[in-house]
């Protein structure tokens, strides 16, 4: 009787780490040529840039003139700097940069969506065709706005461009955070996106003029970015892959400080889950393959957390199970994560310096055993909803190479 209730739950163990797998089988095979839409002849779309900053006076000049210094029309952009309860001179060298800088004070509702949200009320988003928000620690790269543009009409879409990571060739922690955005991005991203799935969004992510118009600004979570993925693709409303858009950030220098983030991007998601997961499921807007990719997205995209328990799962089957059960048990819980293999090895061929990133693989243990550390933190502390500063260092010129993303 024990064998068949460990086994059960090993069964189902596997079919959650089958999931992610399932969906993006499902992708290739949906694939289908999405053709470019275009905006109205001789136009170019018009952007409106919000860059939420709370004293990022480290970091806020390099992101302002990474916007300002884009290819890109300069009657069809604008650039506002929010500086939210800065203490610091984030709001001055903002301004003298040529940003437009709002400075707001108010101590009893801070943090980024609202500062957004205040900032988003001031404006008259009929003169834009989209908001696009920008990260005070980030830097774009010149053909950002180009690329954004190739979506276009850009009114009634919200879409995201590839997150890179500024640092990536620092050390081997921002390597292997470099390799796994590069697998997500280049990857993973144009899968979706030729299966006509919506994309997550994040840095430097916009949002059609209509739908803010229409709706306003619908997020005051720490994690803003993952509960309005959640919150449009319930809505049935498109969230699109700029994949000729590059934005840099940069990756934490030390598990400490990678830390923070983690356990606030899973904390976040796990609270959109349980605020959303229902209405996701209802929803009559989209179909029932989106709808197992937003799962998916929200709780099963972290690929360290998948090895970790494919692995676990694939020890526990051959050890407690005896013969041919436990076997298929184990062979299908490592078959699970054949898809990351992939991604990783696609990621790598296209990679700037193959070689030497592969030699980051020597530190995975570490890198694996910290990433169970923070989860087991997270999953003992999710009531507790703190925004907690990364640490902020002088800015580095930027090692993660730009690339023009071959499809898949």
């Amino acid at each position: 009787m024990l064998h068949l209730m460990l086994a059960g739950v090993l069964i189902g163990a596997v079919v959650l780490l089958w999931l992610p797998l399932f969906s993006e089988l499902l992708c290739i095979f949906a694939r289908r040529r999405v053709p470019p839409a275009r905006s109205r002849i001789g136009q170019v779309p018009r952007l409106l840039f919000l860059v939420p900053a709370h004293n990022e006076e480290l970091m806020i000049e390099g992101c302002v003139r990474s916007v300002l210094d884009m290819s890109y029309p300069a009657d069809a952009r604008h650039l506002v700097v929010i500086a939210d309860n800065c203490t610091d001179a984030t709001a001055r060298l903002a301004a003298e940069q040529g940003a437009v800088s709002l400075e707001r004070v108010d101590a009893d509702f801070a943090g980024k969506p609202r500062a957004i949200a205040w900032a988003l009320s001031q404006m008259d988003l009929g003169e834009w065709d989209a908001c696009v928000i920008v990260d005070a620690d980030s830097t774009v790269a010149p053909g950002f706005a180009s690329g954004l543009a190739e979506l276009a009409p850009l009114n009634d879409i919200v879409f995201q461009p590839n997150n890179l990571v500024l640092n990536e060739f620092e050390s081997w922690l921002t390597r292997l955070g470099g390799l796994l955005c590069r697998c997500r991005f280049h990857v993973t991203f144009p899968l979706k996106q030729s299966a006509g799935l919506n994309c997550p969004i994040g840095n430097g992510m916009g949002i059609g003029t209509n739908l803010l118009i229409r709706d306003g600004w619908r997020s005051v979570s720490i994690t803003e970015d993952s509960e309005l993925y959640a919150v449009y693709t319930e809505a049935g409303v498109q969230i699109r892959h700029a994949s000729a858009a590059d934005i840099f950030s940069q990756e934490s220098r030390s598990l400490q400080e990678g830390a923070i983030q983690r356990r606030r991007w899973l904390a976040g998601r796990i609270r959109v889950i349980q605020d959303w997961g229902v209405r996701i499921i209802r929803s009559p807007r989209i179909g029932w393959h989106q709808k197992l990719d937003v799962f998916v997205e929200l709780g099963l995209c972290n690929p360290i957390l998948l090895l970790i328990i494919g692995l676990g799962v694939a020890a526990i089957s051959l050890l407690t199970l005896p013969g041919g059960p436990g076997e298929w048990i184990a062979f299908l819980a490592v078959a699970s994560v054949s898809n990351l293999v992939v991604a990783t090895i696609l990621a790598i061929l296209r990679h700037p310096q193959p070689w030497r990133t592969l030699s980051a693989f020597f530190m995975l243990p570490a890198y694996v055993g910290w990433r169970l550390v923070v989860v087991l933190g997270t999953l003992f502390t999710l009531r507790d909803t703190t925004w907690r500063r990364t640490a902020r260092r002088p800015p580095q010129v930027a090692s993660a190479v730009p690339m023009t993303n071959p499809p898949v």
